[in-house]
């Protein structure tokens, strides 16, 4: 007997519900890697899966899983920690509020509003008395935003599923994810700076970027400064004279779309680098998402172009430091992204923090093919699997895809401020899954 009713106003509830766990990541505590909000966010996302007659088990806070059934593994993964919430939201972002048809906050598309969704259309078909011929298990992670640390220790005692899907994503089918890598990239901080910082993840476009410069170099940016008359900068002097803060505002998007934002940061380095020639070279190789500017315009004919974003500015140890994410082809080696960079920008120390390889999987595998047929079932259409630049938990599994909850028409909102999803795509979202996991694990 299922504690909890597996139908759609219940559904929104819980979503609603775990929405409102701030689970960015936070500071760590010896039993709880990511926070407090991510240890939250699990044990209730476990209890749903208990009250719905799985079998639960927190892995030490770092992630947890829910199975039923017996037979092969088939893997559902999501994640349940987002990424900072930035300025500018219309409404609280972890409210969960309702407007005209939408739940607005952070994680309503990624990924703690299809993580629900798919575990109710688990649910349903448990309740309708559908029998699961196969082991389904749900996979939740806490560290998907930053650096899949969940994941490396779920791999290090648990079984990895055979197949499965990450509802993190667009719908109808992900065949194929680019790779993508992380660099840090350091210099000396230039004369006549006091403080300089912008963005929150690399894998997020940065909506603000500030920099507090002493008055004699602003003094050499003013007239360049002048001639630009954009809103979008604002300049602060300190009431002592003896400093001047800039401030540019840009807008945040995906690090996987980033032609969707407006770079801040690449804003401010274009003035600073009025009168300092590395700073500028720095702004005009990433001036371009698609790499042209530094070298990096590749691309293949099964997951498209390559894409870049500087994400994050800092001073650490007396040097200035960034933060650079970019989204490679799946025929490109990533060794060659490291050399280009090192070449165009000699001045740089460059280093890789962390990266995926891409994923592919031939769009006539029966898998795909299966998600495929769901998704034409519900929408009446007839679709092919489609290539992104962001990367899910799909690639953790040897044979795996993402699939949903975006669909085609919708305008992303990931990583943006505003995140929402609208009930008409929940509902829609809940029927395809439904269709997935009933082929995949009840027949």
């Amino acid at each position: 007997m299922l504690k909890r009713i597996p139908n759609f106003d219940t559904m929104v509830s819980v979503i609603r519900d775990l929405i409102r766990i701030d689970s960015v990541e936070s500071k760590v505590t010896p039993l709880k890697p990511f926070g407090d909000g991510c240890a939250e966010a699990l044990d209730f996302t476990l209890g749903v899966l208990h009250d719905f007659s799985f079998n639960t088990k927190n892995l030490d806070n770092y992630c947890g899983y829910a199975e039923i059934g017996e037979g092969e593994l088939v893997g559902v993964l999501g994640h349940l920690d987002v990424v900072p919430v930035g300025p500018g939201w219309s409404f609280p972002p972890f409210a969960a509020e309702l407007h005209d048809g939408k739940i607005y906050g952070r994680g309503a598309v990624d990924d703690k509003g299809p993580t629900v969704v798919s575990i109710f259309a688990a649910a349903k078909l448990l309740n309708e008395g559908y029998i699961p011929k196969k082991r389904l298990r749900f996979i939740l992670g806490c560290d998907e935003e930053s650096g899949w640390k969940c994941m490396e220790h779920y791999a290090k005692t648990e079984e990895i599923p055979a197949i499965g899907f990450s509802p993190d994503a667009d719908f109808p089918v992900i065949n194929c994810e680019k790779g993508i890598v992380r660099y840090r990239m350091s210099m000396p901080i230039p004369h006549g700076f006091f403080e300089i910082s912008g963005g929150t993840r690399s894998n997020v476009v940065p909506d603000i970027a500030v920099a507090r410069i002493d008055l004699q170099l602003y003094e050499s940016l003013k007239h360049a400064i002048n001639k630009l008359d954009n809103d979008n900068i604002l300049i602060d002097q300190s009431k002592d004279q003896s400093s001047v803060t800039i401030t540019t505002r840009g807008k945040s998007a995906h690090a996987s779309t980033p032609y969707d934002g407006d770079n801040a940061i690449i804003k401010l380095l274009s003035i600073l680098g009025e009168t300092n020639s590395e700073l500028l070279n720095i702004s005009r190789a990433f001036s371009s998402y698609d790499g042209s500017c530094c070298n990096l315009n590749l691309s293949d004919s099964k997951s498209g172009a390559l894409t870049l974003n500087l994400g994050t500015v800092s001073i650490i140890n007396a040097q200035l430091v960034f933060e650079l994410d970019i989204r490679f082809p799946v025929s490109i080696s990533k060794g060659l992204l490291i050399n280009v960079l090192k070449n165009k920008l000699k001045f740089l120390t460059i280093n890789e923090i962390d990266g995926h390889d891409p994923l592919f999987v031939d769009q006539n595998d029966p898998l795909v093919k299966t998600l495929l047929n769901a998704y034409d079932k519900v929408m009446f259409t007839k679709s092919k699997p489609i290539t992104i630049g962001g990367g899910t938990y799909a690639r953790f599994l040897p044979h795996g895809v993402a699939f949903g909850p975006s669909f085609p028409d919708t305008v992303s909102v990931v990583h943006q401020k505003d995140e929402c999803i609208s009930l008409k795509d929940l509902a829609l979202a809940f029927d395809i899954y439904y269709e997935a996991l009933k082929n995949l694990v009840f027949k």
